[in-house]
């Protein structure tokens, strides 16, 4: 890992540039786009508002677990940053639950596919490491099939199949917007149903509301200097240096700018054991070496996600510094870890940070929180705002995600447009 961090911190810096002129915030100027391209644009946006709308009433909706009462925002609460507080989220079912705490799903969608990508070292030696994924295991190469499994799984909504889902979605109170978006001719397809169903989960946390990128840390990137009291700046100074917090978790742009707080990649930190043994990523790699290895998630919002790792193991961000920085020291008090063959033992464990470091830490970890969640935690943030079709349009490129071209809704709405032109 620590010759992987070196060669991800050097790439970093050349990329920046690049990364700043491919932003994803820069808009497409209307006054250059050709007539034909803007009525394209125009009937595109009026599609993805339509899933928009659509999404949010899917994400809300009670009707699609079974027993009834399971939504997704159950376990994705607005007031904890879309995250759930409780160490793991209980299911449909009575007495079920599941086996991870439900990470954030703010910036779910700039997560970078899962990918086994090369780097070079210094010495031009080719190391290979998976990154990215949804879910804390990457099993889940983009959000289109993430936002499909927590129908189907028996801990969370626990329906029997596509075609139960596609049958409530067809009893649902929006079901006449799913049924323009599918289609007249294909509204008896299952799968088809289901399809733009996804589609429509996938476009809302797409949207602003799910990336609105308005923390203090992102005031203080753009300029405002004076945003940062003292103690945050020290913070940030034991963030980027003795901590080593930066290694995988840049504050620097890399894949999306601004940052996103992650290198994406799967570690083994040494999590206090906590239910039944996780092999993480090793389960649907097969390989050894990357048992119980997670993926290092976002940290934007983590003063609201409590509890932390992929188990819940650790209740409170202090004490998640201080696992990182007295693990294996003396002083470590935690419960052994369920694979200790794979742990990292290089770049945490024994980090030597004061308690004043600690504190400066947390406070700088605090300064990721997304203003608008103080004042605004409740299901009323889901509100859409048709500037938001807009920015999803002009974005749309640059979204990771490709799996849904591989489902069979995408081919039969290729040949629908087609036969409407």
């Amino acid at each position: 890992m620590d010759v992987q961090n070196n060669v991800k911190r050097s790439l970093r810096l050349l990329l920046i540039p690049l990364l700043i002129l491919i932003s994803p915030q820069a808009e497409p100027s209307s006054a250059q786009t050709p007539q034909i391209t803007s009525v394209k644009a125009t009937k595109a946006q009026a599609i993805i508002s339509l899933r928009l709308e659509t999404g949010k009433q899917v994400f809300l909706d009670k009707s699609l677990s079974e027993p009834r009462g399971q939504a997704c925002a159950n376990c994705h609460q607005p007031e904890y940053a879309f995250a759930d507080p409780r160490t793991v989220s209980p299911g449909a079912v009575s007495e079920s639950a599941g086996t991870r705490n439900a990470p954030s799903l703010l910036y779910a969608a700039l997560i970078p596919s899962f990918a086994y990508e090369d780097f070079l070292t210094p010495e031009g030696a080719e190391v290979y490491a998976h990154e990215g994924g949804l879910f804390w295991d990457g099993r889940a190469r983009d959000l289109f099939e993430q936002v499909q499994q927590p129908f189907m799984n028996q801990r969370e909504m626990n329906l029997g199949s596509e075609s139960e889902l596609a049958h409530r979605l067809r009893r649902s109170s929006y079901s006449q917007k799913l049924k323009e978006l599918v289609g007249a001719q294909d509204w008896a397809d299952d799968g088809l149903v289901t399809y733009h169903a996804y589609l429509c989960l996938v476009e809302l946390l797409r949207s602003p509301v799910f990336r609105p990128f308005n923390s203090k840390f992102d005031a203080y990137r753009r300029g405002d200097q004076a945003i940062l009291n003292e103690q945050e700046l020290r913070g940030m100074k034991v963030y980027i240096e003795k901590g080593k917090c930066d290694d995988c978790h840049p504050l620097s742009a890399t894949n999306w700018d601004p940052p996103l707080l992650s290198d994406f990649g799967f570690d083994n930190l040494g999590v206090p054991s906590s239910g039944e043994p996780d092999l993480g990523l090793g389960k649907h790699t097969g390989n050894p070496e990357e048992i119980g290895k997670f993926r290092s998630p976002s940290l934007r919002n983590v003063g609201l996600t409590a509890p932390y790792m992929h188990n819940g193991a650790l209740k409170t961000l202090i004490e998640v510094v201080e696992f990182y920085n007295l693990r294996d020291t003396p002083h470590g008090r935690w419960k052994t870890t369920d694979f200790p063959n794979t742990v990292n033992r290089t770049d945490l464990g024994n980090l030597q940070l004061s308690q004043k470091e600690m504190d400066d830490l947390v406070a700088f970890l605090h300064c990721f929180t997304d203003r608008h969640l103080k004042t605004n935690a409740s299901h009323e943030s889901l509100n859409i705002d048709p500037k938001h079709a807009e920015s999803n349009h002009a974005q749309s490129l640059l979204f990771p995600g490709w799996t849904h071209r591989l489902h069979r809704g995408f081919r039969a709405q290729k040949s629908n447009d087609q036969r409407s032109r």
